[in-house]
């Protein structure tokens, strides 16, 4: 658009499209003059050839419509006296029919109540089913509780055993424990009085060497004395070293403590019990999903049986509903093939058809069309369907003579070598296909169900016959095309004449036609039907037995359900005394593990005291040598002295020794003394917690036993009550038995009587299609006579001439005949064909000069338009060079380096053609515009907008905060720019950019001080710049 404006081109284009609406007018003119110039044409032969047969049709119609009316009165009343005959015989048929009505009524009511009462007993059966399954399950846990309990009772016993075993064993250590003490008791006060003895004896030598005054043995005498005491420390510590690894190898070599055989156990039975607890989790997981499978099944049994009564219901209702329409069936066909409905004649002929060769049959049993177009082809027929079709004249002539030797009435034959077959041009239903509602020519909606070719007949029938879908679209052709009969698919009818006739038709006349229609539609639907039956009826056998085997497998969910609850019984009883057996190892392994404790303390203990004695044996070493060097010099000191006491000293140094001996021996005894003690407490402990232990087992046992007798109290009790249900659970499968045999019983009588009231319905329906008939045949008479003449009954029976009997009526139907033949030679007349003829001539010549004036003006335009063009592409092809020459040298300036270019998407078609813009900027590669950043966009518009000023100067140009997305660089440069077109053209920018404004020459700014108060400022920078010697 930028481009076609600077070419100066875009009026021409807009001059061009305005040039090319009005040709597009023309040629919309013409296409509507043409045709309307070819459908005039097709019309004026035809309405020129209507014009000479009119009075010939009105001389031929007159006479037709006397002897038609007499005819119709006559018919009227002897169809009436048949009828009151036959309505005699439906009365007393009607009377019977409700008689067996009512029969079949009370008969399905009984039937009815006596499965009501059936539903009941069996619901009744599936409760106490149901309660069963309940006390079922009961029973089962109770007895699993019993066996639960016994089985907690002979537990609680053996641990009662085994808590007294061990009892008994904890006294006879307390016992043994005991006698022990008293023997180290025993053993201690022997060794204390030894020991006063040696103590005794000591005594007495240190006061013979305690005589001695001199300070020398003194010093001597507590040398030794230090000496002996050392001495007997250190021997104390080697008795006490003895002692402790002594007790060390005993404790270590203690048996009792070598092997748990308790924690093995232990771990045995934590590991069942888990198996237990796992195995309870995945039956209980299972009887969940049992249930679970047992509740939907129990559901689809219940959805099932739901499904069977509904779809037995449909059954019924189909078989009621398929009967029905088999008796009306039943009853078309045999109307059919007595051929009712037809005349006389016609139908003496149908029933001997081998006696009159050449007949191929009537036109009403010979067509078929699509059942929405039953009322359209009843009315474009009309008498014509009692017609009968032979395969040429010769057959038809002697079918009359036949007809007039047997005197078995009149018929009217349509030979098919002998008529006239009438069809409606090509062109013309090319035109009516264009009309909304057109269906079709008649003769091409229907087809033949003989293997005859009678397709002459059916053109002399329905071929000057057009279907439309409503009275509406009939006018509308009838306007355009009148010279043929139009019928809608409701029967209405306009006449080529422009007589209209419609209204609503009776619905049950009974024409052959209708019979055969009702009859097609009929095995359409008993053919449905049957199938919809057998289909119900398969899957109500199905539904059955998927009944049956659902109720199979609920009985094996019920079954399986009560298996699982016994083994979870079970498997709960065997985890409560794994449990049981569990806490009582624990129990025993704790006691051991603290016996363990105790013991391994000790040994530490021993060890700690073993290191010490052996620390303190050291130093004690270096002690006594310490003085025995000591005492050998005081020794060489006082060698004299020394004999005196050297008896005494050899004396003490053997008693010290003992009594450093019986001192260590007390202590043992003493922390031995200790050790028992505290072992007889432990045992008492012990004894203790077992006795408490015992004592509650002796009172759960008591609880145990109590509650044993409540549950077999229940158990009694549910068995009593298991045993009433399972003998009314009996009792009411004997009943439904008993009700099963009535119901069948039941069902027979009631359908016996349907039978009876089906034979009965058929019957009467024969009196109501036959009733219906003759009202057809009187509606139709009556009909026409108020439709073609406007005369009632009793108006047309006054105006008849004659006596009415079969041969008036006989004579009167050939004289129709002939007058309607007459009719029919002459064909569709139009009685205004005349004053048509001249209006359609005169219209046609006017439209003749309109289509000559539009063909010159269509030549004018697109002469005017070719010359536009060539204008266009001259002076686009000459603006688009120079524009691009001018944006190629401008666009390195503008970016301070690159080159960019325009190219033509179409270069051989200037008038559709796009223009592409391929740009590279300093630094980048050639690209097109799309590719490009938005300030490279917006600064390579700009560059095209100079370009343009410069090849096409403009005075005035609007800038709109066009360099928004550029730098401080590219705006500066953009405004220099700007500075460069001033001379030639007055730009006004709108701009936010310091860099544009410093290039302004005036600036404009609206500032608010106060609310709602607006005031513009203005400054001109040029004059500025001036004053200030700025250039």
């Amino acid at each position: 658009m930028i481009f076609e404006e600077a070419a100066g081109v875009l009026h021409f284009k807009q001059q061009k499209e305005a040039a090319q609406g009005q040709l597009k007018k023309t040629q919309d003119n013409l296409i509507r003059i043409n045709d309307l110039v070819k459908e005039l044409e097709g019309r004026l032969e035809p309405l020129h050839e209507q014009s000479s047969l009119a009075k010939e049709y009105k001389f031929q119609k007159a006479g037709l419509d006397k002897e038609s009316k007499s005819l119709l009165a006559f018919e009227i009343e002897d169809i009436n006296k048949q009828k009151e005959d036959v309505q005699k015989s439906a009365d007393k048929n009607k009377i019977l029919l409700s008689k067996l009505d009512a029969e079949v009524k009370e008969s399905q009511d009984a039937v009815s109540k006596k499965r009501a009462e059936y539903q009941e007993i069996r619901d009744e059966r599936e409760k106490v089913q149901n309660e069963l399954l309940k006390l079922g399950q009961q029973l089962s846990d109770l007895n699993a509780n019993l066996q639960m309990a016994e089985q907690s009772r002979q537990f609680d016993d053996a641990t009662k055993i085994e808590y007294q075993n061990q009892v008994e064993t904890l006294k006879k250590s307390l016992v043994e424990l005991n006698a022990h003490l008293d023997n180290l008791q025993k053993d201690q006060a022997s060794l204390k009085k030894q020991q006063a003895v040696l103590q005794k004896k000591r005594d007495k030598l240190t006061g013979e060497l305690s005589e001695n005054p001199e300070e020398l043995n003194k010093k001597l005498e507590d040398c030794r004395n230090d000496y002996i005491q050392l001495l007997q420390d250190q021997a104390a510590v080697n008795n006490q070293v003895i002692n402790l690894n002594t007790e060390l190898k005993r404790s270590k070599a203690d048996t009792t403590y070598q092997s748990n055989d308790v924690a093995k156990q232990l771990t045995e039975a934590k590991a069942e019990l888990e198996k237990l607890r796992t195995e309870g989790k995945n039956l209980t997981a299972k009887r969940k999903d049992k249930n679970t499978a047992f509740a939907e099944t129990n559901d689809q049994s219940k959805e099932l049986n739901e499904q069977i009564r509904r779809l037995q219901e449909t059954v019924n209702d189909e078989r009621n509903k398929l009967e029905k329409i088999e008796a009306r069936h039943e009853a078309l066909i045999n109307i059919q093939k007595r051929h009712e409905g037809y005349y006389y004649g016609v139908r003496n002929v149908l029933n001997h058809l081998s006696d009159f060769p050449g007949v191929i049959g009537a036109v009403g049993e010979l067509l078929t069309f699509p059942a929405e177009l039953e009322a359209a082809m009843t009315t474009a027929l009309g008498g014509g369907v009692q017609d009968l079709i032979t395969d040429s004249r010769n057959s038809a002539k002697n079918a009359i003579n036949q007809l007039k030797r047997s005197r078995a009435g009149r018929a009217t034959f349509l030979p098919l070598d002998g008529l006239r077959q009438y069809t409606i041009p090509q062109s013309t239903v090319t035109t009516l296909k264009s009309f909304n509602g057109f269906k079709g020519i008649a003769s091409d909606l229907v087809e033949s169900k003989t293997d005859h070719n009678i397709t002459a007949a059916i053109n002399y029938l329905l071929g000057s016959v057009v279907i439309v879908d409503s009275i509406e679209n009939a006018m509308a052709i009838s306007q355009r095309i009148g010279r043929y009969r139009i019928v809608t698919l409701d029967g209405d009818v306009v006449s080529p004449g422009g007589s209209m006739t419609g209204g609503q038709k009776n619905l049950r006349n009974n024409s052959p036609l209708q019979t055969a229609t009702e009859i097609n539609q009929l095995e359409q639907q008993i053919k449905s039907l049957t199938s919809s039956f057998k289909e119900d009826q398969a899957q109500l056998k199905a539904l059955v037995d998927q009944s049956v085997e659902v109720d199979k497998k609920l009985q094996e969910l019920h079954d399986s359900l009560q298996e699982i609850n016994q083994t979870i019984n079970e498997t709960a009883i065997s985890f409560q005394n794994q449990e049981k057996e569990v806490k009582r190892l624990q129990d025993a392994n704790t006691l051991y593990e603290s016996r363990v404790k105790e013991r391994n303390d000790h040994i530490v203990e021993l060890q700690k005291q073993i290191a010490d004695a052996n620390d303190k044996q050291t130093l004690l070493s270096k002690q006594g040598e310490e003085k025995k060097s000591r005492m050998n010099e005081l020794q060489s000191r006082i060698k004299n002295f020394n004999n005196l006491s050297k008896r005494v000293q050899s004396e003490l140094s053997k008693l010290d020794p003992q009594i450093a001996v019986f001192a260590n021996k007390l202590e043992n005894l003493t922390v031995q003394e200790k050790d028992k003690r505290n072992q007889i407490d432990n045992n008492q402990k012990q004894a203790a917690d077992l006795k408490e232990k015992l004592a509650s087992l002796n009172q759960n046992g008591e609880l145990s036993v109590k509650k044993n007798a409540d549950l077999k109290n229940q158990k009694t009790k549910i068995k009593q009550k298991h045993e009433e249900l399972q003998n009314r659970l009996n009792e009411l499968s004997l009943q439904l038995g008993q009700f099963d045999a009535q119901i069948n019983q039941l069902d027979q009588v009631a359908s016996r009587n349907y039978d009876l009231r089906k034979d009965a319905a058929i019957e009467q329906e024969d009196y109501s299609v036959k009733i219906a008939k003759f009202n057809s045949l009187i509606d139709q008479r009556l009909e026409t006579l108020r439709d073609d003449y406007a005369l009632t009954f009793e108006a047309a029976i006054a105006q008849a001439e004659g006596k009415n009997d079969q041969e008036t009526r006989d004579k009167l139907a050939k004289s129709v005949k002939l007058h309607r033949m007459s009719i029919e030679d002459i064909g569709p007349v139009n009685l205004d064909s005349i004053q048509e003829y001249e209006d359609v001539k005169k219209r046609y010549d006017f439209l003749n000069g309109q289509q000559n004036d539009l063909l010159k003006a269509r030549d004018d335009l697109e002469k005017s338009m070719n010359e536009l063009d060539e204008e266009v592409k001259s002076r686009f092809k000459a603006t688009f060079e120079a524009v691009a020459e001018s944006f190629k040298k401008i666009f390195p300036l503008v970016f301070g380096g690159g080159k960019a270019k325009l190219e033509l998407t179409e270069p051989n078609n200037l008038l559709e053609t796009g223009i592409e813009i391929i740009a590279q900027p300093p630094g980048k590669k050639l690209q097109r515009l799309s590719l490009l950043s938005g300030g490279e966009r917006a600064l390579t518009a700009i560059t095209l907008l100079f370009a343009m000023l410069q090849v096409n100067p403009v005075p005035f140009c609007l800038l709109d905060e066009v360099e928004a997305a550029l730098d401080d660089a590219n705006v500066t440069r953009f405004a220099q720019f700007l500075l460069k077109y001033d001379l030639k053209t007055q730009f006004i920018v709108i701009t936010h950019r310091r860099g544009t404004m410093k290039q302004a020459d005036q600036l404009y700014g609206v500032v608010m001080q106060e609310s709602g108060v607006s005031q513009v400022l203005s400054v001109s920078l040029k004059e500025m710049k001036n004053k200030n010697g700025v250039k």
